[in-house]
């Protein structure tokens, strides 16, 4: 189930690099909200800076605690099967760079997360948290 145009296929905005350090400096502090501020609604929130188009669309009113985030999830094949979804196939982690998509296993749970070039940024209880060495289980290249 496809639910956007896949972001593989946009280009970058000419000042991706300025939206994107605006949104990481607004949601540095962020507290953890379903749908609202967590791992994937922070992905797409940083796709949507650096190509403009929001790829989570109508998705993100379906959820509003774990438990709807979870059946969410599932409904589109687990986790990399909703990332799939509207991010397309994923690619060799080697190749991502600033901006792309990484699933990882952090604290015993899959989440997604922003690669910041050797690291990547994930949502965390009261803020943004940079993990030096992820544990990377899948990955997507953003334009």
């Amino acid at each position: 189930m496809t639910l956007a145009t896949p972001v593989d296929t946009l280009p970058r905005l000419r000042d991706w690099p300025e939206r994107l350090d605006a949104l990481l400096r607004e949601r540095a502090e962020w507290t953890f909200v379903w749908g609202v501020h967590d791992c994937c609604t922070f992905c797409a929130d940083a796709v949507l800076a650096i190509t403009g188009v929001d790829v989570m669309g109508t998705l993100r009113q379906r959820y509003q605690s774990a438990f709807e985030a979870l059946a969410l999830t599932q409904e589109l094949g687990g986790l990399k099967g909703a990332v799939s979804s509207v991010l397309g196939e994923p690619c060799d982690p080697a190749f991502c760079t600033v901006g792309d998509v990484l699933m990882l296993r952090n604290e015993d749970r899959e989440v997604v997360a922003l690669c910041n070039g050797e690291g990547a940024i994930v949502t965390g209880p009261r803020g943004l948290l940079s993990i030096a060495s992820p544990q990377i289980m899948a990955a997507w290249r953003v334009a």
